[in-house]
């Protein structure tokens, strides 16, 4: 529809350019009988501004303006407030996962160590048990003999108390 627009104007334009006469129809011949390059109240300037103009304005999709970028650059001005909030989004959720990955990290070095310390705790808790063995203790004391220390003979008595 735009083109048949376009062609009827431009069809308009080079006939009243080629009858001498303004794009409103009115003759422009100057009293010398030269043409002037005013026709009416209209330049050449002002009409190729006009249709230019036109051109612009026109919202149709084309394979050149998707490619050289036109349609894009449209869109990225109308919504320059979205692709910054996008892009505030985005940093925040690389922060994020960077603090993520940093905590993550520190609580395996802690499990780690948490995992040593209790075998440690084990270790500890063995070497003590083997240690304290009634058998162990008996021949720690003969081996220093100045111990006046001996296992009783006599069965422990039970003393009973009256309320």
């Amino acid at each position: 529809m735009n083109n048949e627009k376009d062609i009827e104007l431009q069809d308009d334009f080079l006939n009243a350019v080629e009858d001498g006469t303004d794009y409103a129809g009115e003759a422009t011949k100057t009293p010398n009988g030269n043409q002037s390059s005013v026709l009416g109240n209209k330049t050449i300037e002002d009409v190729i501004q006009r249709e230019a103009k036109e051109e612009q304005d026109s919202s149709t999709f084309s394979i050149s303006k998707t490619l050289g970028g036109v349609i894009i650059a449209r869109f990225v001005q109308k919504q320059m407030g979205l692709v910054l909030l996008i892009c505030a989004f985005i940093i925040v959720y690389i922060s994020n996962r960077y603090v993520c990955q940093k905590k993550m990290v520190e609580i395996d070095r802690l499990e780690t160590r948490l995992v040593e310390a209790r075998y440690k705790a084990t270790v500890c808790t063995s070497i003590l048990t083997e240690k304290s063995r009634e058998s162990n203790i008996m021949s720690m004391l003969k081996n220093y003999g100045d111990s006046t220390l001996a296992i009783p003979q006599d069965p422990p008595y039970l003393i009973r108390v009256e309320e």
